[in-house]
């Protein structure tokens, strides 16, 4: 594959998610710079410090994007998501002739349903923008929902490296000294050999599915079956006592918020992935870059069936797909999958090469460099 030409123009990136904090918006925002600076001059305004921050970052970043693309003849300006399109618009306002671009993930969407000054505020603003990357299709629609020129839009999913987190060695061979390793206190509590290692990774929130999941899935899977929540969130209190209510303490197991390493290994050193999210007002999957990370390490997605989980997951490619809230098909795959090691394993083998040939950087740093280069000045 040739090596792209670089751009003749600077471009500007703000954003409001960045490293050291972790999630999808901030992966995507790390990696999306990261990528564009192999072909471009790049500038990057970013937000380090978490929610707390943002009612600083976002007048500082005004003032900093403004003297940039004065003084450094910036021609356009990525937005990380449109809680940043105001932003845009002070930018668009004073330099006419510049592009601004900006990422729409769902949520920045969902917030306009919560609060009526976002929408006179941040809907009017992105639909100015110049382009619209929306990291699903299912955030196209919504993105249609609120009235943004489906001409702006364009689809690039969330992508991932997809060698960062495999580590072959591990899921290949003995994980009972690893386990007890990384979590002594699990390895206590299970067999790593013997139980089958459900994973569930992500911030606990009601649309993740995870009490419904224990409370109707769990108990008609095999005893063997275990499941390790590694995150935190604002549900956890009822997602444990959903545990205690059911008995399931010493099937259900808590990591809390894990490290990079930690995450790594879980990647490799869990059975398969579940992500059974059901359908919450006010709050969507706007893609699931979890299940692309697991795909990429041979660990299975078995996800819902739902919202940007679809472009995420091809069923039987790089996962399953199945019906949100569906108990009957939850428990009859799951069960499969723990009966039938070897077709487990080959679709892990083919979620890999699957995530490989669609979503890795470079595939994905690509098209966003195919798209601004049609902004081009």
């Amino acid at each position: 594959m040739d090596k792209p030409k670089k751009l003749n123009y600077p471009i500007l990136f703000v954003t409001r998610t960045y490293p050291p904090v972790i999630g999808g918006m901030e992966i995507l925002s790390f990696n999306l710079t990261k990528k564009i600076a192999e072909f471009a001059e790049t500038y990057i305004i970013k937000n380090s410090y978490g929610r707390k921050n943002l009612p600083f970052f976002i007048p500082w970043a005004t003032i900093k994007a403004i003297i940039l693309v004065f003084f450094k003849k910036i021609k356009l300006v990525h937005l990380s998501d449109g809680v940043l399109a105001p932003v845009g618009m002070v930018l668009k306002t004073l330099f006419p002739r510049i592009k601004v671009v900006s990422n729409i993930h769902g949520l920045d969407l969902a917030y306009a349903e919560q609060l009526r000054l976002y929408s006179y505020t941040n809907i009017w603003a992105i639909r100015r923008l110049d382009r619209i990357f929306a990291v699903s299709n299912d955030v196209k629609t919504v993105c249609l929902k609120y009235g943004i020129d489906v001409n702006k839009i364009t689809v690039i999913p969330n992508g991932t490296n997809a060698e960062e987190f495999y580590l072959p060695d591990i899921r290949n061979n003995k994980k009972r000294k690893l386990w007890e390793k990384y979590f002594p206190a699990v390895a206590e509590s299970i067999d790593p050999e013997e139980n089958f290692i459900i994973l569930s990774l992500g911030r606990i929130v009601k649309r993740k599915g995870l009490a419904w999941f224990i409370k109707d899935v769990m108990p008609d899977l095999p005893k063997r079956a275990v499941l390790v929540i590694a995150s935190s969130g604002p549900d956890e209190e009822k997602v444990r006592q959903t545990v205690n209510d059911g008995g399931m303490q010493n099937r259900v197991l808590f990591l809390g918020f894990v490290t990079e390493k930690e995450k790594k290994f879980l990647l490799n050193g869990c059975d398969i992935l579940v992500m059974p999210n059901i359908k919450t007002p006010g709050d969507r999957e706007g893609f699931g870059i979890t299940a692309i990370e697991a795909g990429s390490c041979e660990l299975v997605p078995v996800v819902a069936d739902l919202e940007g989980l679809k472009d995420a997951i091809e069923d039987h490619k790089n996962g399953l797909r199945l019906p949100s809230k569906n108990k009957a098909k939850f428990v009859e795959t799951i069960k499969y999958l723990i009966d039938n090691p070897k077709y487990r394993i080959e679709l892990g083998r083919k979620a890999r090469r699957h995530v490989k040939e669609n979503f890795d950087w470079s595939v994905i740093g690509r098209k966003y460099l195919e798209e601004f280069r049609k902004l081009e000045p």
